[in-house]
């Protein structure tokens, strides 16, 4: 409910909210090393929109990654 330096997000239907750490998804998978080297375009995010990019073509499982600037705890 509270995690602790998480810098991921995963938000699943229903509402519930799975909270990891990249470093240790993207050694575990390719598919989020690719996910996690991705760039957000500073200019997305500043225009308020949350740097959201469409990955429904990923395959199943992937529907949208969106960048989100927060206060480092």
């Amino acid at each position: 409910q509270a995690p602790l330096c998480a810098d991921v997000v995963f938000q699943l239907q229903g509402g519930h909210r799975v909270f990891a750490h990249r470093v240790y998804l993207a050694t575990a998978c390719s598919r989020f090393y690719d996910l996690f080297t991705l760039e957000a375009p500073p200019e997305t995010l500043s225009q308020g929109d949350g740097g959201t990019r469409d990955l429904s073509s990923w395959g199943r499982g992937f529907l949208s990654l969106r960048w989100e600037l927060v206060a480092d705890p």
